[in-house]
């Protein structure tokens, strides 16, 4: 399982203290060159570490819009694919899976209370499900990144064929540049025969615990 370097874990830090910074500034407040911090944000985005880089709002400064926490009771059979579904809600900004009788958290951004008595309504209607109590949000004085960034952190990845974990290091398959990682070569054959058309001419090449 591949872990983060102390140059990981700078740049992490510094990108989740502001987002908006620049590879040059980020290069200069963490003692290292442009060119590195490229290749790693590029290496972290690859590997899923980094899905996106958006903005953060604070509800407050918002003429319109309310922000709810729900607290549900969930099937555990049944919880990834409601989790699933409902992450393809737009109201739906964050999921969380819990310890405790309220197995499943949201937060919900909506404009109005009978907007989030319609996703209630839909949660009933469409997945079975109760909430058991919410809180609407009326202030947010932090809402920082839930991972503490830390060199030596362990980051898991997913086989892109089988979608399996990786519990070593990884096979990796440099694709134009990109890294594709995978569990086994077995994987990492499956995946250039199943893209094989679309891999024609492209530079490849393969990297894994048994090929060094």
């Amino acid at each position: 399982m591949p872990e983060l370097d102390d140059i990981d874990s700078r740049i992490l830090g510094i990108l989740v203290e502001d987002g908006r910074r620049s590879f040059r500034e980020v290069a200069r407040r963490a003692g290292i060159t442009t060119p590195t911090v490229q290749a790693r944000v590029k290496r972290m985005m690859d590997q899923g570490l980094i899905r996106k880089i958006s903005p953060i709002f604070d509800p407050s400064k918002f003429r319109h819009g309310l922000v709810f926490q729900l607290y549900l009771r969930v099937d555990p059979a049944k919880i990834e694919a409601i989790a699933g579904s409902l992450e393809r809600r737009s109201e739906v900004r964050a999921i969380y899976l819990t310890t405790g009788e309220n197995n499943l958290t949201l937060r919900v951004a909506v404009d109005s209370l009978e907007e989030m008595q319609r996703f209630t309504e839909a949660l009933d209607r469409e997945f079975g499900v109760k909430q058991n109590s919410s809180q609407m949000v009326v202030r947010i004085f932090k809402d920082d990144q839930a991972v503490i960034v830390r060199p030596g952190l362990s980051v898991n990845l997913k086989c892109e064929t089988c979608s399996g974990p990786i519990p070593a290091k990884p096979f990796v398959l440099r694709v134009a540049g990109h890294e594709r990682f995978f569990c086994c070569p077995m994987c990492v054959q499956k995946f250039r025969e199943k893209y094989e058309p679309r891999l024609k001419g492209l530079e490849l090449t393969v990297e894994g615990p048994e090929l060094r």
